[in-house]
């Protein structure tokens, strides 16, 4: 009887500690390490909440961030009310006496904006904003969550080899609070760990989630934690490990208003160069003199940073660090009533120095970590640097590539240039970008770092490659290096933005071919060949992509019935050309000068 009731308790045991793993989730166990994205910045979602309900627009429906704001009707109210009487003094008298137009439009900007996201002096938010807390993986979201990551992340090439339940989301407030965002952070690693039952994670930090990163890695350090207890790889993705220029430049210098940037190519490098708002916006500016266009952007530039984003630890995080410690700690966070705001931003300045240091710690520890990063994209005229620093349109090379060697957008790497012996963190490879852009022996981490040449950061995403490389980091455990596979993820490559060609080509696949004649449907099959064979090889052959986006979009045009959409486009691309002529013309001819000055310069022309 004793030994019946010894079986019978071994068995309960058994069944017990089978339950216990169950529950821990042993039982969803894929083979593959849960992976948890770190969005960039406003890539996450966040609402605005009134008496613990989310704000909502006339229609009833959440007012998504990063602005909560129903653009339509307050900013219109307050343009009408508050800035239309100055404004048009303004153009009227060709003065801004004062500063008063200047000064109603940055508040009214700055309010529209950040009023719903500010924080007070000690970096917490003023306002009911949150992150929508992802408390499972992604096949737990809602609808609206999982269009959401998909829209700024597609990754559905993960789910086919991992599944869903290994993806999970960390979201958070890009306006909020560092050393806050890194706890909660860690709190989800431990969150993920006990969800899945898995012993460790993936991290995915995207952009600005590189400088939360960089936090995080300093929380394992300043708590004496070894980060390899719970984390085993890291994917860095085009990361702003040591701040954005573009930021930094804002901080520092102001919006930058450099004539031929402000009336020739400013909004064409925001809007694109096809988009005739850009020129619109171009002609625009010239109902201002160019002394007060200067004084607009400036006091935007200083009442965004002065009345909201100085309060702010995550955006300090995008500052660099030279910046930070030459010019911008000392213009907004010098005053008593800034001393906690200080401190966080001064805590995060250590993190951002020894960034290089814990990321090798972490190594030796036993994480592995690799990196993506864009080149060759000039950064966005606003900011100051942006003719001399080789970029990726919004960060800087030297922050997303751990340190590594540029030259300027539009020269080479001297004839004869060899890494210097200080600088060459890898001797034994060749790590010398082919287009002679980039010197990536000088990275931290040559071996594990990739690059995309001509990519832009805001469209990274668009980008299949760049996509797949991260996945096959992520679920191929002997994918370690540059080396692993050349002839598929080489260390140097290029930009392929084809989201939108890949969506198209899947309707096409599904669409009802009968009513085709045998000619078209012949010439869509083979269009969709070639373009599925061009996605295949997996490096980029720019022309291979012109030719079958080019070929595939013929096709598809003419099936549609599009020939009216594709005359509009012809009208469009003409008015473009036109506007963009006046622009290019008046500054040619008039440089900076404002309308009410032109007459007096022809005048001037005709009697001299």
């Amino acid at each position: 009887m004793k030994n019946f009731k010894k079986v019978i308790s071994v068995v309960l045991a058994m069944v017990m500690m089978l339950s216990c793993m169950s529950i821990l989730g042993y039982a969803r166990d894929t083979g593959y390490t849960p992976t948890i994205i770190i969005p960039g910045l406003f890539q996450c979602e966040t609402y605005h909440y009134v008496n613990g309900e989310k704000e909502c627009d006339a229609d009833g429906n959440p007012i998504p961030g990063p602005f909560y704001v129903s653009v339509s009707e307050e900013f219109i109210a307050a343009a009408l009310t508050e800035a239309l009487v100055p404004v048009m003094k303004m153009f009227v008298t060709q003065q801004d006496q004062d500063q008063a137009a200047a000064k109603v439009v940055a508040d009214l900007l700055s309010d529209i904006l950040m009023a719903k996201q500010s924080s007070d002096a000690n970096g917490n938010l003023d306002s009911d904003v949150r992150a929508e807390y992802y408390g499972g993986s992604f096949d737990t979201l809602s609808d609206v969550s999982r269009e959401h990551v998909l829209k700024s992340f597609p990754i559905e090439e993960f789910f086919d080899i991992a599944g869903e339940d290994n993806l999970y989301v960390f979201n958070y407030v890009s306006t909020g609070n560092m050393i806050q965002t890194a706890q909660e952070l860690y709190d989800y690693i431990q969150f993920v760990k006990a969800d899945t039952g898995a012993k460790k994670v993936n991290l995915v930090p995207v952009s600005q989630g590189g400088s939360i990163a960089n936090a995080l890695l300093q929380l394992y350090v300043d708590n004496g934690s070894n980060i390899s207890v719970d984390v085993n790889r890291i994917v860095f993705a085009v990361p702003a490990l040591d701040g954005a220029n573009l930021l930094g430049d804002a901080y520092t210098y102001g919006l930058n208003d450099e004539s031929a940037a402000l009336y020739t190519t400013m909004f064409t490098s925001l809007l694109g160069e096809n988009n005739v708002l850009s020129y619109v916006l171009s002609l625009a500016v010239r109902l201002m003199p160019k002394t007060d266009v200067s004084n607009l952007l400036d006091v935007i530039a200083d009442t965004l940073i002065g009345k909201y984003l100085k309060y702010s630890t995550l955006m300090w995080g995008l500052v660099p660090s030279a910046q930070y410690r030459d010019v911008c700690r000392d213009k907004y966070l010098a005053g008593d009533d800034m001393a906690e705001i200080r401190r966080q931003a001064d805590w995060y300045y250590n993190a951002q120095l020894k960034s290089d240091y814990n990321i090798l710690t972490a190594k030796k520890q036993g994480v592995e970590i690799f990196d993506i990063v864009d080149t060759n994209v000039e950064l966005y005229e606003l900011a100051v640097s942006h003719g001399y620093t080789q970029a990726d349109g919004i960060i800087q090379v030297d922050s997303t590539s751990m340190g590594a060697y540029s030259v300027n957008i539009g020269t080479r790497l001297p004839a004869g240039y060899k890494t210097p012996w200080d600088k060459n963190n890898c001797i034994f490879h060749e790590h010398i970008d082919p287009e002679g852009i980039i010197d990536a022996h000088t990275g931290l981490l040559p071996d594990q770092t990739f690059y995309f040449s001509g990519q832009n950061h805001a469209t990274t995403a668009s980008n299949d490659v760049v996509m797949s490389l991260i996945i096959n980091l992520l679920t191929d455990e002997n994918f370690t290096s540059v080396f692993s596979y050349p002839d598929r993820f080489p260390q140097f490559n290029k930009s392929r933005e084809t989201y939108q060609l890949r969506q198209d080509v899947a309707a096409m696949k599904e669409y009802d071919t009968s009513t085709l004649s045998a000619e078209d449907k012949a010439e869509l099959d083979g269009a969709i060949k070639q373009v599925e064979d061009m996605l295949a090889n997996t490096v980029v052959n720019v022309a291979e992509f012109k030719a079958a986006n080019n070929r595939f979009y013929a096709i598809y045009d003419k099936i549609m019935g599009e020939d009216e959409i594709i005359s509009s486009d012809t009208t469009s691309d003409l008015a473009v050309s036109a506007i963009k002529g006046i622009c290019d013309g008046l500054y040619e001819v008039y440089g900076d000068a404002a309308y009410s000055e032109i007459p007096f310069l022809i005048l001037s022309q005709l009697f001299s």
